[in-house]
């Protein structure tokens, strides 16, 4: 199979509505769709490159659309590739349910009207989520508690959506990205993630530990990687079944992860601290107390938020990856390519860090 290239035989001729064409990841699933008919769904934003276009609204019925233009895209469309989603930690859990639940609900109906094959894209942190019984570890819930982020209630909502999903009795299949940086060669990406906040705070020094178990990983996937293995869904012409979009056995340890952003840091002149790894167990004890009597309630808030999204992008151990299979070697897949790729996505963050505008990182990542 050649990904990227023209729509095997089986595919050609299908119609995709992508909805979230022009988020993090559905801009970079369009880069990669040609030979495909692709209709890019969107809310407000319009997607760079996009042919055909349709302004839709996740939370209302017939997704926005009058009853002629709705009944005219259902007779159009074969497969949906369903990206779209709020994925900021900060937005108000109403606000996240709103799109990722009640939002997804109107999709499936959609997916179900139009008789379509639906491609809903997940998060890899699901399987934190129920490993962890619905809830956070000892250290990263403190954090959440007193933070204005709050990665769990994103899981929730995507762990929600699976279910949703598997409940419809459509073709469904349910892709997992883990955590998604900047495309593997140039690190662009659409929208700088929670990741790259906490690269961000390395370089400058303001988070002074990360906490994570002894051997903990940070699985980061470039977003062309991503888009590569939708696509691949598509060329094999897949109808069920989970599959995780992520570095699996090639992840960073932690200790690489941060070795790399000093690493880069040097080559563009920065001279980054040293970071300890702290054992989760005693940060809410011992390790952050200390900082509340000599940061300001400001600086504290920021603290809790990158301890909050380390909670998540920092696992004690491997994910599951189906990216070999699904590329079918098309791509390069070791450990080398995942450190190159997480290197190019650093000496973008520094690039936009010394930009007299820049797109600032928010507590978000992944689908």
């Amino acid at each position: 199979m050649t990904v990227g290239g023209p729509a095997e035989a089986g595919a050609a001729g299908r119609t995709i509505l992508l909805t979230g064409a022009s988020g993090v990841l559905g801009t970079a699933i369009l880069e990669v769709l040609d030979g495909y008919d692709v209709v890019a769904a969107v809310h407000h934003r319009l997607p760079a490159g996009s042919g055909r276009v349709v302004q839709v609204d996740l939370t209302s019925p017939r997704l926005g659309l009058d009853p002629a233009a709705y009944r005219r895209l259902c007779g159009e469309i074969d497969v949906v590739v369903h990206s779209a989603a709020i994925v900021n930690f900060t937005a108000e859990q109403a606000e996240v349910d709103r799109v990722n639940i009640e939002g997804l609900g109107r999709i499936v109906e959609f997916a179900a009207d139009a008789d379509a094959l639906l491609v809903h894209v997940s998060t890899a942190f699901v399987v934190r989520h129920v490993d962890q019984g619905g809830t956070l570890g000892a250290a990263d819930a403190v954090a959440a508690s007193k933070s204005s982020a709050r990665p769990d209630e994103y899981v929730t909502s995507k762990l929600t959506g699976e279910n949703i999903v598997r409940g419809s009795g459509l073709d469904a299949v349910i892709v997992r990205p883990s955590v998604i940086v900047g495309n593997s060669k140039t690190g662009e990406i659409r929208q700088a993630q929670g990741v790259h906040s906490l690269a961000e705070a390395t370089i400058k020094g303001t988070i002074p530990f990360i906490p994570a178990v002894e051997g903990a990983y940070v699985d980061v996937v470039p977003c062309d990687y991503v888009a590569l293995g939708v696509r691949a869904v598509l060329d094999a012409g897949l109808r069920d079944g989970d599959y995780w979009l992520s570095a699996g056995e090639h992840a960073l340890s932690i200790q690489r992860f941060v070795e790399l952003v000093q690493e880069v840091g040097g080559e563009c002149g920065i001279e980054v601290p040293d970071i300890r790894i702290v054992e989760p167990s005693i940060v809410d004890r011992l390790v952050r107390p200390a900082f509340e009597d000599v940061l300001s309630p400001e600086d504290l808030g920021k603290l809790d938020g990158l301890l909050a999204v380390c909670g998540f992008v920092v696992i004690p151990e491997k994910l599951p990856s189906s990216l070999g299979p699904l590329l079918g070697g098309t791509v390069p897949l070791d450990a080398e390519d995942f450190e190159d790729a997480w290197r190019a996505s650093v000496r973008r963050l520094i690039q936009e860090m010394n930009a007299p505008t820049r797109n600032k990182p928010a507590f978000s990542w992944g689908a």
